[in-house]
């Protein structure tokens, strides 16, 4: 049984942690095969990538015999989290159930979060004497402010599904788990009807203003590369928009 599974299919590149056993906990070689796959399909025409997982638990996070062994100056997650970020096209995080640890920076570096009443999160670093990296507290500083990341890192208390509804950390959710899939076929259905140009362009921009990198002769040719190449002119017309 393959403990990740990759596949690519409409378009739709998909990675599935398939360790429900373990929790879906991650080694340095699970990393390492996400590493490669985001690699191969960063490239790809593709409309999105979803990340999912089996069982009741999205992810426990990095499992705890990797912490005691090899070298720790850099954080795997994090460089994974790095690379899924910047994908040109939009990424997905379809949530099964509790987060814990690392994975809540797997599941914030995604573009949108889509859950049920089953999910919460929690993450333990100062129970077991784990500093968080430092990239994973500017992810939960950048995405849950101050207070929120100060309860989650220092206090380690967990956020379920009504609190995280409050703080907007889904950005679509339904009560039942069972209609998740159906909205996120929906949710699919939509991305493929979206310019996937503007799309690349446009990620890009966002992340260079949230990370305070804006180039303004790059900001610039991409603002007016639609209009230079024909692109928009040529959507309008296949829309029929007079």
């Amino acid at each position: 049984m393959r403990e990740i599974i990759f596949s690519l299919n409409d378009k739709i590149a998909t990675i599935s942690l398939n360790k429900a056993s373990t929790k879906n906990s991650l080694n340095r070689n699970d990393l390492k095969q996400i590493t490669e796959f985001l690699k191969k399909i960063k490239n790809m025409n593709l409309i999105c990538l979803i990340i999912s997982s089996s069982g009741d638990t999205f992810s426990s996070g990095i499992n705890f015999k990797e912490l005691s062994i090899g070298d720790w100056s850099k954080n795997p997650i994090s460089e994974v989290c790095d690379k899924i970020e910047k994908l040109p096209f939009i990424s997905i995080c379809k949530i099964n159930g509790a987060i814990y640890g690392g994975s809540v920076e797997l599941a914030i570096s995604t573009d949108f979060r889509i859950g049920s009443k089953n999910c919460k999160i929690h993450i333990p670093a100062s129970k077991f004497g784990i500093h968080y990296g430092y990239k994973g507290i500017k992810r939960c500083l950048d995405f849950f402010g101050l207070k929120i990341t100060k309860r989650l890192l220092l206090l380690g208390e967990v956020l379920n599904f009504e609190e995280l509804k409050v703080m907007n950390f889904f950005d679509f959710y339904c009560d039942k788990p069972s209609n998740i899939d159906t909205m996120l076929k929906s949710k699919i259905k939509k991305l493929s009807q979206l310019s996937p140009d503007a799309i690349k362009k446009m990620k890009a921009s966002i992340n260079d203003c949230k990370n305070n990198d804006i180039n303004v002769k790059i900001e610039k040719e991409r603002f007016q590369s639609g209009f230079e190449s024909g692109l928009i002119l040529e959507t309008i017309r296949q829309l029929k928009i007079k």
